[in-house]
């Protein structure tokens, strides 16, 4: 079922097997921000609603950066007339293909719901939210995450399987907030002379007393001609994929001029 248009414009992750490579020039699509995907259980009217609110609570950070956005009235409303920022939207079956087992078809199957939000409903809202939605091209992040789990260490890097599952969970958070994400082959040497990336730093450390990983994540950004600041946020007993989001969503704070990301530390914290 579509409503209106029906393309998908979401942001690829770009988990590339080789050393960093750049994408071209012109992949970046402003218009891409503007939509984003919810899953939903058939395609009934109350799960459309669902889907819609979800949606909503999605666009905003992806097209502003921030991810300190109100919660007070005036978003409160905007959840309750979800439907009126939306401009078309479409649904995907995610077991298309798949026989029908069940006596309700597909009314109970997973679908993905895709919407496409009207842009400047969207940044007519994000600007009575206090924020600016965040249009300049993005630049494309080369993650140096180094692992350490009991005896274990080790490097993520494209192409290996042993890695695979962090590099899909990157690849969700690099959707939730439209920055594309790349790895190394193998060796980080000469990373910051690829045209295109900017290198963000991780240590993710497995810590049994926290019951989680802790992550801490550094990224370098150019204040000026002559001066670096270097961006230290951590987050600490979560899973992977919750560690993942918090990087990217850290990056996005900072890059969209929204200010530091939750979880910042001073330069002597580790």
């Amino acid at each position: 079922m579509t409503g209106a248009v029906g393309a998908n414009c979401r942001f690829p992750a770009l988990l590339l097997a080789g050393f960093f490579f750049a994408p071209p020039a012109n992949a970046f699509t402003p218009s891409d921000i503007y939509v984003v995907v919810s899953v939903v259980t058939g395609q009934g009217v109350e799960n459309r609603a669902k889907g819609f609110v979800d949606c909503l609570d999605k666009v905003l950070p992806r097209v502003s950066g921030s991810s300190r956005l109100s919660e007070g009235a005036e978003m409160q409303t905007a959840r309750k007339h979800a439907a009126d920022y939306i401009e078309s939207f479409s649904y995907h079956d995610r077991l298309a293909g798949r026989p029908i087992h069940d006596e309700q078809g597909t009314h109970d199957r997973p679908h993905d719901l895709t919407c496409h939000f009207r842009k400047d409903s969207i940044d007519d809202l994000l600007g009575r939210l206090g924020v600016r939605p965040w249009l300049d091209k993005r630049p494309v992040l080369g993650v140096l995450l180094k692992v350490r789990r009991g005896q274990a260490s080790y490097q993520v890097a494209a192409g290996n399987s042993r890695d695979l599952a962090m590099r899909e969970a990157f690849a969700a958070a690099s959707d939730l907030t439209g920055i594309d994400v790349v790895f190394p082959s193998g060796e980080y040497t000469g990373l910051r002379s690829v045209e295109g990336t900017m290198p963000l730093s991780g240590e993710l450390d497995w810590s049994d007393s926290e019951g989680g990983w802790i992550a801490t994540w550094e990224l370098d950004v150019q204040q000026s001609a002559n001066k670096l600041h270097e961006a230290r946020w951590q987050v600490r007993g979560v899973s992977f994929d919750d560690a993942f989001r918090n990087a990217l969503k850290g990056a996005a704070q900072i890059l969209s001029g929204n200010g530091k990301p939750v979880g910042a530390l001073t330069h002597a914290e580790k």
